[in-house]
């Protein structure tokens, strides 16, 4: 547990400097490869003053950030972002995002009182398990142990006793898809500046679950996650504390620290709070074990049963276990090659990462066609290659967008060179780099409208249900093999916490 020292300046408003920024990564540890500073940076790298340009008035924490400081009249001092997920993440590139990071604070030693740190809470790296406390450590080797340095954090964090030791507060985005992030950066900003100013002295207590959530079940605007979710809010307003978070957690790694947590910031009786609640968790954990995990063939099936409902708009058929937003490579094969098989009419899948194909398609340019071997070079798990014989190529695209998701509204997004081939009756989006689809951007860059098709493949687990669930007829997932599938027991785990449920249904858990 973890209290603000009581000799920590009471800076006034007037000359009050924060230091801000964001390393994030969700690192898939059984992703084949690992992630270079290039890979992890694809989703954008910014550092200095364009930090205000790019995430001001955005619904990512750095934005709440930037409006929390902006309210009470606080200077930032603006140091990186970058924030992604993928692969276990290569030493040199930990080593080059948070060296530039500790360059900005040691420049600028001495101007800012506080530090306030958007960090993901599930990245490991070659050289470390626990990338969060790593950078904190790194932090504290330059301001020292009483600097008050707050956290907020993504909601699939898997928490450690280092991360709260070695912060003033961890807060946490509390929906799932992440619409409320820079709510979370909000709060942690305004917490850190109420604590700059002696208005707040909180302290912040952790439990940690023996439990590993299917994600599946995870959206936090369906039930059963719902109502968990709606208990550990209501908790917090009746008890008066200042942040109440269930962390998930995030599965998809090898790591001791995997599992779902509690973690409670309040000026008094924290320890207490995080154990009612995690108790409370705890007696609903049956409520969120796996649920039936469709192939593709069934889904398919599934989908077009949907089609002949009364009713009108497409269905979305979401592929699970190659989402890249979970760390995955995003160059499955399997719920495309059973669209492929079928030659249904009027559908689109997007997207797949394959920078091959998608560069051929650029050289040939619109009207020609490709052949060549698609998807499949990577994550072998996750589907063969599929053979294309003249794919025709019918537009091309340099990639460049702008999100208009509700979790990502504003921000840019570049998947890379993208074309749009057709095979058939079917027609596949095809990217240099590899993304979720988390709006129909990757469609509308190469002018696919995408209410103009009935079936919409995509990779994707919940964030794309932010643009989708109100615009789809319904909604299908499949789970089929690959590195970021729900079912537990395809991982060979090593490191995590045994007995740990529901993998051992036997697990009890006390405090």
């Amino acid at each position: 547990m973890k209290t603000l020292s009581n000799n920590i300046s009471q800076s006034g408003a007037s000359s009050m400097k924060i230091l801000f920024g964001m390393i994030g990564h969700e690192s898939n540890t059984f992703a084949p490869d690992t992630g270079d500073f290039k890979r992890w940076a694809s989703s954008g790298w910014s550092v200095g003053e364009e930090i205000f340009s790019i995430y001001r008035n955005t619904p990512e924490f750095l934005g709440g950030m930037i409006k929390a400081a902006e309210e009470y009249g606080v200077e930032l001092i603006p140091a990186v972002a970058v924030s992604n997920a993928g692969p276990k993440l290569t030493k040199e590139a930990v080593e080059y995002a948070v060296g530039e990071l500790i360059k900005v604070a040691k420049e600028r030693k001495g101007e800012y009182t506080g530090i306030c740190l958007m960090l993901h809470g599930a990245g490991v790296a070659e050289h470390t398990d626990d990338l969060e406390a790593y950078i904190l450590k790194k932090v504290r080797e330059v301001v020292g142990p009483d600097m008050p340095i707050t956290v907020p954090m993504d909601l699939h964090g898997n928490i450690t006793p280092e991360m709260v030791e070695l912060s003033n507060g961890v807060f946490s985005c509390k929906q799932n898809p992440h619409i409320d992030m820079a709510d979370a950066g909000y709060l942690a900003m305004k917490t850190l500046i109420r604590m700059l100013r002696g208005e707040a002295t909180p302290q912040t207590a952790l439990v940690q679950l023996p439990l590993l959530v299917c994600a599946i079940l995870a959206c936090t605007f369906d039930e059963p996650m719902k109502s968990i979710t709606d208990y550990v809010d209501d908790y917090a307003a009746k008890h008066g504390l200042i942040d109440a978070a269930f962390f998930h957690g995030f599965k998809n790694a090898d790591a001791s620290c995997v599992g779902a947590s509690v973690v409670v910031v309040a000026e008094k009786g924290a320890k207490e709070a995080a154990t009612e609640i995690a108790r409370h968790i705890w007696d609903k954990r049956e409520q969120l074990k796996q649920p039936e995990c469709l192939m593709p063939d069934v889904a398919v099936d599934r989908a077009l049963a949907e089609l002949k409902k009364p009713g009108t708009g497409y269905v979305v058929i979401n592929e699970i276990s190659d989402n890249p937003d979970s760390g995955a490579t995003g160059t499955g094969t399997h719920l495309l090659r059973e669209i492929l098989n079928r030659n249904l009419a009027k559908t689109i899948f997007g997207v797949i990462s394959d920078p091959e194909i998608a560069l051929l398609a650029h050289k040939v340019g619109v009207g020609g066609v490709v052949s060549g071997l698609l998807g499949g070079k990577i994550d072998k798990i996750a589907g063969a290659p599929i053979e294309l014989h003249n794919a025709t190529v019918c537009a091309l695209s340099d990639g460049n967008a702008t999100y208009v998701s509700p979790m990502m509204e504003g921000l840019p997004v570049c998947y890379g060179k993208t074309a749009r081939l057709r095979v058939g009756n079917v027609e596949i989006v095809v990217t240099e780099l590899p993304f979720s689809t988390n709006d129909d951007r990757p469609f509308l860059v190469t002018g696919a409208d995408i209410t103009q098709y009935e079936i919409i493949c995509i990779k994707g687990l919940t964030h794309f249900r932010a643009f989708f669930d109100p615009r789809a007829k319904a909604i299908v997932a499949t789970d089929p093999p690959g590195i970021a599938t729900n079912n537990f027991s395809v991982f060979n785990y090593q490191k995590i916490r045994r007995p740990i449920y529901p993998i051992d249904l036997d697990t009890t858990f006390s405090v």
